[in-house]
């Protein structure tokens, strides 16, 4: 469900049900002159579109304004709308921490634009990894207090059970 057309009793439900909440992310960029810049975004959107039949989510406006970079081709009369990793992440906490107050607690990141090393990320999706982590742990001290973690109510907890908000990417 796209969360822009949801209605509030809408909402309610997805939390209640711990729908996964998805943003897709990507980036502006050139691709050659056969395909459109935003095409690593509308991968995103397009499986979306695909998985929304089969399962029920919430499915965030995308997100096209990553860290694009000029390494293959200089961006003038070619499109690549680079914005550094820097001005992401505060933007990206602002937005998880957003989504935490609401109520939603199983916020994932599809993201799709080229690396050599998935594992080690690349400046997009590692910014929002980043904001992911500090918006979680901002949001649980401010709302379970500081010294959370080692409180008693999380004694009888797993660490492979989550018992906070879920945030990845990928």
């Amino acid at each position: 469900m796209r969360y822009e057309f949801m209605l509030p009793y809408q909402i309610r439900k997805a939390i209640e049900e711990r729908w996964p909440v998805v943003l897709p992310l990507g980036v502006l960029e050139y691709h050659g002159e056969h395909m459109a810049v935003g095409m690593d975004t509308l991968a995103v959107t397009g499986i979306l579109d695909i998985l929304e039949k089969e399962r029920d989510l919430v499915i965030l406006p995308p997100f096209y304004y990553g860290a694009a970079s000029h390494a293959v081709e200089p961006p003038e009369g070619r499109g690549s709308l680079h914005v550094d990793a820097d001005a992401l992440a505060p933007f990206a906490k602002a937005m998880f921490l957003g989504l935490l107050r609401i109520g939603f607690c199983n916020i994932r990141v599809a993201i799709h634009h080229q690396t050599e090393n998935f594992a080690a990320g690349m400046p997009t999706d590692l910014a929002f990894k980043f904001a992911a982590r500090q918006a979680i742990f901002a949001f649980l001290e401010k709302t379970r207090g500081e010294g959370w973690w080692g409180s008693e109510t999380m004694a009888d907890t797993t660490r492979s059970k989550p018992t906070a908000p879920t945030l990845s990417t990928g």
